[in-house]
């Protein structure tokens, strides 16, 4: 922690003074901490950021959780950079109500901001309770991950797990989730916007890395959209990879759907072109696309006859072990990926919507035979939702 009290209750915070006033402060004070009063220490060195740390092991709702000098080091560049912007800003500030202490606080007029800066794993669990407890005090909670967390798998891709997918932030339905991260060494910011998940441990994205100076914090709630043909490239090579993969050995989830597909007597090679499209809701699925998508066009969509109807409530009903349960604790949307999936359909005239809940069959599927002849239809797909994702862009 950066900040602790004297015993007259004055806040001290340690990045304010010279390493002469810190050893001073060191052999003349004793220092408590701010949220369980017990006694902390000062640890300073050349290579660490000077800061306090709890004499004995304890279960203070502020001690360091492990994330060490790169955490502190990154937790103060940012306080900085959002006190020079002139934001009205504390560091560590306690708040008593929820028993939780935001890395940074920030008020703007009204409107109050938990900023925390993650540099350690923590389970799901205390991120969405920690989340949770921000947003009934009505405070904005944002989550900063560290440049150590960031791993990516492409030019437009970051890997993702159960862990990264509880950091995308998503502050209105109309746009796709986002995810921060901050290198405290190289003080390069990079925000990942526009993402869309792509298998189950990889999302694409849009990628801008700023150094932290030429950063403002406004521009943490301004993305750019999706330029279309970008995503379209990218999910070109994704179903190239998707249909010729050939598993040496397939277990769990993915073997039972190997399973299913081959008492549907049919092959990944040979499945229509519309199985493994672009959803923006896919992390409210279990299952990848492929999979859910499969069972929507094979299951229903396929034995209708021309200009025969379904409804969406049959399809729900037909992945229940598809739908996730579990909800996202930054994700504002009520986004759901089942409905998407079926409105890009209307959009390549293979169903059309009746109702809200009903739809009708306007085209046979096309399954393949040779592989060659399923790429080309692949790529035709593709290039026909280019004018879906563009005409989204302008409305």
């Amino acid at each position: 922690m950066l900040q602790a009290k004297l015993k007259s209750g004055k806040l001290i915070t340690l990045f304010q003074y010279s390493k002469e006033e810190i050893e001073t402060l060191r052999e003349n004070q004793q220092f408590f901490c701010p949220t369980c009063h017990n006694k902390v220490i000062i640890r300073a060195g050349s290579k660490t950021i000077a800061h306090f740390a709890h004499l004995s092991i304890t279960n203070c709702q502020a001690n360091e959780g492990g994330e060490g000098a790169y955490h502190e080091k990154g937790k103060l560049l940012l306080f900085r950079w959002l006190k020079e912007q002139g934001l009205t800003v504390s560091l560590e500030e306690y708040i008593p109500s929820i028993k939780q202490r935001p890395d940074i606080f920030i008020r703007i007029k009204a409107k109050k901001i938990a900023v925390e800066y993650q540099c350690a794993r923590i389970s799901a669990v205390d991120i969405k309770s920690r989340t949770k407890g921000y947003l009934s005090e009505g405070i904005q909670p944002i989550w900063i991950l560290g440049g150590n967390l960031f791993q990516r798998t492409g030019r437009n891709q970051v890997k993702t797990d159960h862990f990264i997918l509880q950091f995308l932030h998503q502050y209105r339905h109309d746009i796709l989730p986002v995810l921060y991260f901050f290198d405290s060494q190289t003080n390069n910011f990079l925000t990942v916007s526009n993402m869309y998940q792509i298998r189950k441990n990889q999302m694409f994205g849009s990628f801008a890395i700023k150094k932290l100076k030429h950063m403002r914090f406004i521009n943490l709630f301004k993305t750019t959209p999706i330029q279309p043909n970008i995503l379209i490239t990218e999910w070109k090579k994704a179903k190239y990879k998707f249909r010729i993969h050939q598993p040496k050995r397939t277990d769990g989830k993915e073997k039972l759907w190997y399973h299913w597909l081959y008492s549907k007597g049919t092959h990944r090679e040979h499945l229509p072109s519309i199985i493994y499209l672009p959803v923006p809701s896919q992390f409210g699925m279990k299952t990848p696309q492929w999979d859910w998508q499969s069972r929507i066009c094979l299951e229903i969509i396929d034995p209708l006859p021309l200009n025969g109807v379904f409804t969406i409530s049959a399809c729900r009903y037909q992945l229940q072990q598809s739908i996730s349960n579990e909800s996202l604790p930054l994700i504002r949307s009520s986004g759901d990926p089942i409905l998407e999936y079926l409105q890009i359909l209307c959009t390549l005239n293979i169903i059309k919507q009746l109702s809200k809940n009903q739809f009708v069959k306007e085209k046979v599927l096309i399954h393949y035979t040779h592989i060659e002849d399923a790429l080309a239809g692949d790529n035709k797909i593709m290039d026909e939702l280019s004018k879906f994702f563009q005409d989204k862009i302008r409305a």
